[in-house]
């Protein structure tokens, strides 16, 4: 006997899928989202997730077809807090270990840049004008830093599971190209994170808090542009209206 439950994730829909045999997760992609945001084929992902898959760094993956994909359950899974993060050096160190190993994940799988991504978003809303115009001084910003690295795309408690004392990353919808500092800014975007705690992110990987802090108007255009998103396609009532505000500020006095 099979037994779902569902949970709705804004682009796709996951299944906890419990048989006699197995405990799996099925996440299913919703095909139009899905076709303009992320792959047109999740098959011709296999070698990614067959790199992930090796690295460890994540559960198991299998792709069953070009919009689903199965994921191993974990049993044991624990969602990580800003406290316990912060306050357990062994979690610091396996997460640093877990994003360098990321490195090791061949540049010629991963062909979406940070960019593509913001050009991917507008694509669909076909409404923010003043973006699209200025899209090449957005460009000349993100490259300040050298986009070749591996990035995550969305790293936030919610993605940081542990297991048997292990870390692990999960989902890889945003695996994109661009620099460690705007990674580790999304990273402290989503939590909320003060000064304080970014500069000890940054001390950790060696690289300048000036340096995060110079994609965090990336990251809130992003938040921005995912929630027009989310709004056209009646999965949210509002867009956050300080986050309009702080857009047009980016564009027209920052940038």
């Amino acid at each position: 006997m099979i037994s779902l439950k569902s949970k709705n994730e804004g682009f796709s829909r996951v299944y906890r899928v419990k048989t006699q045999n197995y405990n799996k997760i099925v996440k299913i992609y919703k095909q139009i989202a899905f076709t303009h945001f992320f792959r047109e084929d999740l098959k011709k992902s296999k070698e990614f997730y067959n790199s992930i898959n090796y690295l460890k760094i994540t559960p198991f993956h299998k792709i069953l077809s070009k919009h689903i994909i199965e994921i191993d359950e974990i049993n044991s899974e624990k969602s990580l807090n800003k406290k316990e993060f912060f306050s357990n050096k062994n979690l610091l160190d396996q997460f640093k270990d877990q994003i360098g190993l990321m490195s090791e994940i061949k540049q010629n799988l991963i062909n979406k840049k940070l960019i593509d991504e913001i050009k991917s978003y507008l694509d669909v809303i076909n409404s923010n004008k003043i973006i699209k115009i200025n899209i090449k001084k957005l460009e000349n910003y993100i490259n300040k830093y050298p986009q070749n690295k591996i990035c995550h795309g969305d790293i936030h408690f919610q993605n940081l599971i542990i297991s048997k004392k292990k870390l692990l990353l999960i989902d890889w919808d945003y695996i994109i190209k661009s620099s460690l500092g705007y990674d580790i800014a999304m990273f402290s975007y989503l939590e909320k994170f003060n000064k304080r705690e970014k500069k000890f992110l940054s001390q950790i990987f060696k690289i300048s808090i000036a340096e995060i802090e110079h994609y965090t108007p990336i990251c809130e255009l992003l938040d921005y542009l995912y929630q027009n998103i989310l709004y056209k396609l009646n999965l949210i009532k509002n867009v956050d209206k300080s986050l309009i505000n702080k857009n047009k500020n980016f564009i027209l006095n920052i940038l």
